[in-house]
């Protein structure tokens, strides 16, 4: 009994990976191209039970957690290691630690601006308040997180595709920051009031970033 429901187990997990490589290609392309209506969908799937939920395309921190896998398989592709001239701690951290690192830093971004429009929409900041606007903002966060991280990779690890790769991680910035005016300045059509939202939130998302950073260059250069 115990080896069947082991056995139906690794079938469901099989199943599970096996849809990631047609629902990945699929949430990525409709977010990057239709990305409001991406996030209209994602908002619409709280209104569904639960275990129909984000049936036509990936759970959003899962997607999020895959796109900073390819972003990762990127480095590993062109054999960059952003760390490797580093003496810090991070340059001693695994590969499996240094991914999850990552998604803890770009889920800074969507929970930004998730507590932007909880406070927003005059409601008070609690977990469940907060879970629905967090994955939506996990969706644009995760085209976010891959082609910029893609982008920099690109233009640290090949001289000759500098420019090409600063571009990419550029124009990923402006697509960030214009779907998250169009999305925060949907109702009222204040295109400028969004922008500056948009960009409030996301240099908060980067300063905390920054300082947890230095926090953990100095932790790790007391402790070394």
């Amino acid at each position: 009994m115990d080896f069947m429901k082991m056995l139906r187990s690794l079938e469901e997990l099989l199943y599970e990976v096996m849809t990631w490589l047609v629902f990945y290609p699929r949430t990525f392309f409709l977010t990057l191209v239709q990305p409001l209506k991406t996030l209209e969908y994602c908002r619409a799937q709280f209104h569904r039970p639960e275990e129909e939920q984000f049936d036509r395309s990936l759970a959003p921190p899962l997607f999020l957690l895959l796109s900073l896998l390819l972003s990762h398989a990127v480095e590993l592709g062109l054999h960059y290691d952003p760390f490797a001239a580093s003496q810090d701690a991070l340059a001693k951290l695994s590969q499996q630690n240094l991914i999850i690192l990552r998604a803890l830093v770009f889920a800074i971004f969507p929970l930004m601006f998730a507590m932007h429009h909880v406070k927003a929409s005059g409601l008070q900041l609690t977990r469940s308040t907060l879970r629905g606007p967090f994955f939506i903002e996990c969706y644009p966060a995760a085209v976010f997180a891959l082609l910029v991280g893609a982008g920099m990779t690109i233009a640290d690890a090949a001289p000759q595709a500098r420019l090409g790769g600063a571009s990419l991680a550029l124009a990923s910035t402006a697509w960030y920051l214009g779907v998250q005016t169009f999305w925060i300045s949907n109702l009222d059509k204040r295109r400028w009031r969004g922008f500056r939202i948009a960009l409030w939130q996301w240099l908060k998302a980067m300063a905390l970033i920054f300082a947890i950073a230095l926090a953990y260059g100095l932790a790790s250069g007391v402790t070394g």
